[in-house]
């Protein structure tokens, strides 16, 4: 019956739907606390791997082993909300991807929220041209980022939204969810997790 009413619920007021894509190599933390703190604000999360694992089985940066929801190819015909891609090595294996390079674009046309964190920004949204305003990645790629890197814990440049790597993750969370789900939101869930949301 409560699965019922949650389904009823869900059709009068649709929660905001979010992919997060894996590879190999992708980092633990950002995938952990991207996906860990939208869910807790209500969006439903899709983590797609990258993989040629049947399983969706992806290996992340330090050993951890996850299995994704769906495989990227299969989210090519949906529409999310929110891409948010954390990075890792594993930035390099979700940017030669082809079907999420055609998600991101989509998502930039139809003026939705889209971002990357740690080596992401340059890895798979400058590589593809998704991302043309002020951003920021993980310092160590600042030279590539070029003249548009900001040293920013969080950025946000219309619909783009960047972060610098795990120790940031929490912040660009919380931006998130504010972005999505309004302020209030965001600094109640904040409050109920024990820190305080940063301000960009």
């Amino acid at each position: 019956m409560a699965k019922i009413v949650h389904s009823l619920t869900d059709l009068v007021t649709p929660k905001p739907t979010a992919l997060i894509p894996v590879a190999n190599g992708s980092e633990e933390i950002e995938l952990v606390v991207l996906s860990n703190v939208l869910a807790r604000a209500g969006v439903r999360v899709t983590i797609a791997a990258v993989s040629d694992d049947p399983d969706h089985i992806v290996t992340l940066m330090k050993g951890t082993m996850i299995t994704g929801d769906k495989a990227i190819e299969h989210c090519g015909h949906e529409e999310y909300d929110l891409i948010v891609v954390p990075g890792g090595s594993g930035a390099k294996i979700l940017g030669a991807n082809s079907t999420l390079a055609e998600l991101l674009r989509k998502q930039k046309e139809a003026g939705k929220l889209y971002g990357g964190i740690c080596a992401a920004p340059v890895d798979v949204l400058l590589r593809h041209a998704i991302v043309t305003g002020p951003m920021t990645c993980f310092p160590g790629y600042r030279e590539q980022a070029g003249q548009l890197f900001v040293d920013e814990a969080v950025v946000v440049s219309d619909n783009c939204v960047t972060s610098q790597g795990p120790g940031t993750a929490m912040a660009m969370a919380l931006k998130l969810v504010e972005l999505l789900r309004g302020e209030k939101i965001a600094q109640e869930l904040s409050k109920s997790i024990g820190c305080r949301k940063n301000k960009q």
